[in-house]
């Protein structure tokens, strides 16, 4: 006898795995359009190879309890361990296969029935946006900065209906645990899951607190430690190194440049318009206009807009405070606040940011609550974005160090060579050949 129930039961389970395969591929696909040589050249980016990778090349597990800029990196260094299982020609292919991977999945989350209280074309808007962003080059396909997607997956998490099945449980355990152990937006996801606790009141929130609670303290305690000496030097080309020690530098005129410019203007119009925009006579006029526009709309957001979208706003934003209290941006001869007003730079800590921001503009002018004025107003920002996303689709590639001669190099030599790597944005990874 034939159980009909079970069997439509398990249809409909294979259809949505087949959809969120297909939804992953054509995120795959997004990422892989806007720079082809991440994969068909993959090189090791920054911290990827002079970092993770070379820890876990010379210390194995150990690597896993090393500190890097005050706090621990558990997701990025398990994924230099896990590229050491390959041949080394190998290693910047696998580091960017698992980055690449974590960009995508907040799209299939967005996708799943956790968020199907969002209409179907508001979601499809949205991830198209997310993985089109302009002004996002930083984060892209590398392991270096994979924790911002990380951390935004994790917050959606939080933020998205209960999970409901043992599988969707143990997801969330995995992602919370790891954000909250690979980087310091674990913490600052405890107020946000300390809100859905007091908005929902279920048992479910309380498990998401408690599974960021242990690492978010350890991450804390740790960056707060090491506040007053984060920065471990890398190489450039020339031997010498460098550090990002410069002085804060931080004033209101970086203020509008950062907000005004880098985070709302970039958002709708990109980076390389944003070069245009740095001609004109009256720019600073322009980037205070756009801070006061932009700040407006998310504190509107912040007083009318449903309490998911409210936490996330707070997240994004205490996301970039903390990166602008002690940020990591550029060489000491100019202060810090001056190199992330400049355009290229520091446009991971903007990422979030500008997704609350297009994410506020979409809620507005949707929203048939709101003034007809602001909903247009909302509606004319948003017709604005295709000119960031066509102007900042191609990334430029990365400059190619023929990396497969090193790769055969190092396999052929013998234990104890000391090996110098180029590697891209001009910095160079050392390793002793084991």
């Amino acid at each position: 006898m034939t159980d009909r129930p079970d069997r439509a039961l398990w249809a409909h389970y294979a259809q949505g795995i087949w959809f969120q395969l297909i939804i992953f591929a054509i995120g795959c696909l997004i990422v892989f359009s806007r720079r082809p040589d991440a994969l068909l050249n993959a090189q090791f980016y920054a911290e990827d190879g002079s970092l993770f990778y070379r820890d876990a090349y010379q210390s194995g597990l150990h690597s896993l309890l090393m500190t890097y800029s005050g706090y621990f990196h558990i997701l990025l260094r398990l994924t230099a361990l896990l590229a050491r299982l390959f041949p080394f020609a190998w290693a910047p292919l696998v580091m960017t296969t698992v980055a690449i991977t974590f960009q995508v999945l907040p799209v299939n989350l967005f996708f799943s029935s956790r968020f199907s209280q969002i209409s179907f074309p508001i979601r499809m808007l949205a991830g198209f946006i997310y993985l089109a962003l302009p002004n996002s080059f930083e984060i892209d396909a590398n392991l270096t900065n994979m924790h911002w997607h990380l951390g935004l997956l994790a917050c959606l998490l939080v933020l998205a209906k209960p999970p409901t099945t043992r599988a969707w449980k143990m997801f969330d355990a995995v992602v919370l645990v790891l954000t909250s152990i690979s980087s310091p937006l674990g913490a600052l996801l405890l107020p946000v899951a300390a809100g859905v606790w007091w908005k929902r009141a279920d048992t479910s929130s309380v498990v998401s607190f408690a599974f960021l609670l242990p690492g978010a303290a350890m991450q804390t305690i740790s960056v707060l430690l090491h506040w007053g000496a984060r920065q471990v030097p890398h190489y450039g080309f020339t031997g010498q190194a460098v550090f990002n020690v410069g002085p804060n530098g931080a004033n209101i005129h970086y203020f509008a440049a950062i907000m005004g410019r880098q985070v709302f203007l970039s958002a709708l119009l990109g980076l390389n318009t944003q070069k245009w925009i740095l001609l004109l006579h009256h720019v600073s006029a322009v980037e205070v206009l756009s801070t006061l526009v932009g700040l407006a709309l998310l504190l509107y957001a912040l007083r009318y807009a449903p309490t998911e979208l409210k936490l996330f706003i707070l997240f994004a934003g205490a996301a970039l405070t903390l990166a602008l209290l002690n940020p990591l941006a550029g060489s000491p001869d100019h202060s810090q606040w001056y190199w992330l007003s400049t355009p290229a730079c520091g446009n991971r800590y903007y990422f979030l940011l500008m997704i609350a921001f297009l994410a506020t503009l979409i809620w507005v002018a949707s929203r048939r609550a709101a003034p007809r004025v602001l909903r247009s107003f909302a509606l004319t920002l948003l017709l604005l974005l295709p000119v960031g996303i066509y102007r900042d689709w191609r990334y430029p590639p990365f400059l190619d160090f023929r990396f497969e001669k090193f790769a055969t190099a190092f396999e052929r030599a013998p234990s104890g060579s000391e090996f110098i790597i180029p590697i891209n944005p001009g910095w160079l990874m050392e390793l002793t050949k084991r």
